[in-house]
């Protein structure tokens, strides 16, 4: 080998390697305030968020709704995919008690993620070939049942029951539309299902009610006896069952639950509250790579038919099987050590990068939390830490979890095909023009390939992590509520004001509040300080 060619190999190498560690960035996000001023468990400090997602989950926090919005708006900063955009404002306008706007937003989004299950397979082509963020963004099954709960809770909100029961018959229309022959029976429908029938049971509309419950348990049962579920299931089902009629079906769930006595049937001067309180973020997906490298002697044996595809393509996966073992045990694989990669590429070698999406927790949640009405426990007005019944990142992270092993066969073949592609260019350099020509082909066509090559991280970042339900019997007229977030020893750290619940006779109430720890209060109480540092300095 020419000092010329091992020269052009090296400078070559050397920029691979700088390509490999670039990251892309863009647009104009707010000046960032300073670390020692935000709470430790603030969204700005993550490490794995991304910036859009960072921001949007700290004007939620804070209360900006418009902030929010005008950043999902921002060209080069929002979400670029349209149905993203549409869930993430969605939230927003929920949380910031905007209801039609929430409905406006998430009618739209529900329209199209439908569609776009439809047209998915077709897209898969270009997921191969490029990766998979070129793909529209498709909602996971847990993902798209909240569509129909936020719907749902904003036309209670508006005063539309009608409309909340259009909604609550859409919700287990789409999931048995979607039902897969039992493949992955666990994919988070359950406490939407669960919702609708106390929709439903509000509405003294009971068939429909115990149909709902009954998917729900079913659902539930499907992703095991560890799962999270209403505390108040088995009770719901006995009633439901029992107010029909269908004595078996009740005494079956009875025996199932173990449910000697029903709690006294409310007079008819009474009826129920049910609060729904959202807590934390739900897990959000960050990027991981990994580096293989494909020695000059498999290429070799490759196009000279000493081995398959397949042989190379069994090879990369073991190698990088390998690789994440090295990565679990040690920290860091040594692939993906710059100098190791710099002396393979300099060999020849193909350095393959395989990039994927991990799911990270960081919930901002609260240990321990209750819900007063009245500042009394009568009849179960005070509820200490209300049974979860959703935990909507397990869920999430179950769903992707189910596809992970296609996830995996198609990062290998994408690699597999780019990899195909940078040598038959460099192949052709190298006929052309000489050995150095070729070589220096092939390590930028695999640099090329190598930034491609990234791990889809969309994934709608402002859902809870975790959802409870606390239910109370209450005499008709107006209650004081509150949620309040408890300390380590029992002591109210924060109060989340529920105001004045108006209860009718035989009939429910819905309230739905989202809460965080006592961080909530402290970046709250920064962003009010902040406006009025601004508007005196506009004066």
């Amino acid at each position: 080998m020419t000092f010329a060619l091992r020269a052009a190999r090296a400078v070559a190498a050397a920029a691979l390697v700088a390509a490999l560690a670039a990251c892309a960035g863009g647009g104009r996000y707010p000046a960032m305030p300073s670390p020692a001023s935000l709470p430790p468990e603030s969204p700005l400090l993550s490490r794995t968020l991304g910036p859009t997602d960072a921001w949007l989950r700290h004007y939620v926090m804070t209360g900006r709704p418009d902030s929010a919005a005008g950043l999902l708006a921002r060209k080069g900063v929002g979400p670029r995919d349209g149905l993203l955009r549409r869930l993430q404002l969605g939230v927003v306008m929920h949380q910031a008690g905007r209801w039609a706007e929430s409905n406006a937003a998430f009618e739209w989004a529900e329209t199209e993620a439908e569609s776009r299950y439809a047209r998915s397979v077709h897209q898969a082509v270009g997921s191969v070939l490029v990766n998979d963020g070129v793909v529209d963004f498709t909602p996971a099954r847990p993902e798209m049942a909240m569509i129909p709960y936020y719907r749902m809770l904003n036309y209670l909100a508006l005063g539309s029951r009608d409309e909340a029961l259009v909604e609550a018959r859409k919700a287990g229309a789409w999931i048995e539309r979607v039902e897969d022959g039992g493949r992955s029976p666990c994919m988070g429908e359950g406490f939407v299902e669960y919702v609708a029938g106390l929709v439903y049971q509000g509405a003294g509309q009971r068939n429909d009610a115990l149909v709902a419950f009954r998917r729900a348990e079913r659902a539930f049962d499907a992703c095991g006896a560890g799962a999270s579920r209403p505390a108040q299931l088995g009770e719901d089902l006995v009633r439901a069952a029992g107010a029909l009629g269908l004595g078996e079906v009740a005494d079956s769930a009875r025996a199932r639950y173990g449910v000697r006595a029903l709690p006294a049937v409310p007079g008819p001067g009474s009826g129920e509250l049910v609060v729904l309180v959202e807590q934390g973020w739900v897990a959000h997906r960050a990027p991981q790579d990994i580096h293989v490298p494909i020695p000059e002697a498999d290429v070799d044996s490759l196009y000279g038919g000493r081995r398959s595809t397949a042989d190379v393509a069994a090879e990369v996966s073991g190698r990088l099987i390998h690789n994440l073992m090295e990565q679990s045990v040690w920290g860091e694989a040594l692939d993906e050590r710059p100098g190791y990669q710099l002396a393979d590429a300099r060999d020849g070698a193909y350095v393959m990068k395989l990039a994927w999406p991990v799911y990270r927790l960081e919930a901002c949640g609260t240990p321990r939390i209750r819900v007063v009405v009245d500042d009394t426990a009568a009849d179960g007005a005070l509820t200490e830490e209300p049974g979860y019944a959703e935990d909507l990142s397990s869920q999430v992270v179950r769903s992707f979890e189910a596809g992970r092993p296609t996830m995996f066969t198609r990062m290998v073949g994408r690699g597999i095909a780019k990899y195909l592609v940078s040598h038959e260019l460099e192949q052709r350099a190298r006929e052309k023009h000489g050995d150095a020509a070729g070589w220096l082909t092939g390590a930028l066509t695999n640099a090329a390939g190598n930034l491609l090559e990234r791990a889809d991280t969309r994934s709608w970042s402002l859902l809870p992590d975790r959802i409870g339900v606390a239910r109370f019997s209450l005499p008709a007229g107006t209650h004081a509520a509150r949620i309040e977030v408890l300390a380590p020893d029992g002591s109210v750290a924060s109060t989340v004001d529920l105001g004045q619940v108006t209860v009718q006779a035989g009939a429910t109430v819905f309230r739905s509040e989202r809460v965080w720890g006592r961080e909530m209060g402290d970046l709250r109480r920064l962003a009010r300080a902040g406006e009025r540092a601004a508007a005196a300095g506009a004066n």
